[in-house]
């Protein structure tokens, strides 16, 4: 299933394509998508500066991910998106365990995660813990903040 490789800068705009896919698939209104057009947005310089990741399947980019650091041993799993036809069949799992390989073989010892509401059931299925709740870019609204401990192998 899938191999994971890093993403290359002129993939970026198809990233974002398929980033505003996945979260147009959790029926968002096109107000609300339209808060979240910047924050979907990845440039040729993201993917060089944030440890950016593809998954593909046939040849094909069905998922990505971002990891960008936030601290001393903090890492941020700042994007996962799958596409929609992907979901629910084991290719976020796949990319998210590689994510905290990257970031564990980085010498970071924690992951933190600022999640989609929607895709909390996600992360709870792959062990992250929930730490808190905290505001959204849309106004009115919290999103869940989990954590994941990936050891102790230094301080990136």
């Amino acid at each position: 299933m899938g191999s994971v490789r890093p993403a290359r800068p002129s993939e970026a705009k198809s990233l974002s394509a398929l980033a505003r896919r996945s979260k147009a698939h959790w029926d968002y209104s096109q107000e609300e998508l339209a808060v979240f057009r910047t924050e979907l947005t990845i440039s040729p310089e993201d993917v060089e500066s944030h440890r950016t990741h593809v998954l593909e399947e046939g040849g094909q980019i069905v998922g990505f991910c971002t990891l960008t650091p936030r601290g001393p041993g903090v890492v941020e799993l700042e994007h996962i998106f799958i596409e929609p036809s992907y979901l629910g069949k084991g290719f976020g799992s796949l990319l998210f365990h590689h994510a905290c390989g990257i970031a564990r073989k980085a010498g970071f010892r924690r992951l933190v995660i600022l999640s989609d509401p929607n895709a909390s059931g996600f992360y709870h299925a792959v062990g992250a813990q929930l730490e808190s709740d905290i505001p959204s870019s849309i106004r009115g609204r919290t999103i869940p903040y989990f954590v994941v401990p990936l050891g102790d192998q230094g301080a990136a």
